[in-house]
């Protein structure tokens, strides 16, 4: 039998975690009204499951949620025009970014996807390797190669940039 809910219980969940989905899901998807309509998705379908009870197994499963949902607009977005970080940030209605940043968001986001999702569950929400590996359902080892690989990748670009 399905739980239900209070509108107390759900006013604390988005209180909570809005942010975090939605930065999760603009990162995904490079679009802020994109990622409004993914977060928006994801507490929907929150409310109609069995949430976990302690804090961290729900927040690990609602990151899991809004990843999952990131994939399946992307598979649906497929084959669509590409929009530039670049082209994001002029937009006033976007997060503004300093030059720095823009510059280290835009060269993760030239990752490939299996790459940014663990730099980005790694440094700007600060699980450890193992916490990603249950995240992502994925084996540690996994996890801590594409760390390395990321790191690898971004490494003698920014150097580049910074340096240059």
């Amino acid at each position: 039998m399905k739980r239900q809910y209070d509108d107390d219980f759900i006013e604390r969940l988005v209180a909570e975690y809005s942010d975090m989905i939605l930065r999760i899901a603009y990162h995904h998807t490079g679009n802020l009204q994109d990622a409004e309509d993914i977060a928006q998705e994801v507490f929907l379908s929150l409310v109609d499951r069995d949430l976990p009870d302690d804090s961290e197994h729900l927040k690990a499963y609602i990151i899991r949620s809004t990843v999952n949902r990131c994939n399946s607009f992307r598979r649906a977005k497929k084959g669509e025009d590409i929009v530039y970080l670049d082209e994001i940030c002029k937009n006033e209605n976007e997060p503004v970014f300093t030059f720095e940043e823009r510059s280290v968001i835009h060269e993760v986001m030239r990752l490939p996807k299996r790459y940014r999702d663990v730099i980005y569950l790694h440094y700007y929400e600060g699980y450890s390797v193992a916490e990603i590996a249950d995240i992502l359902d994925t084996k540690t080892g996994t996890i801590t190669s594409r760390l390395k690989r990321a790191r690898e990748k971004l490494k003698p670009i920014l150097q580049e940039e910074y340096d240059g």
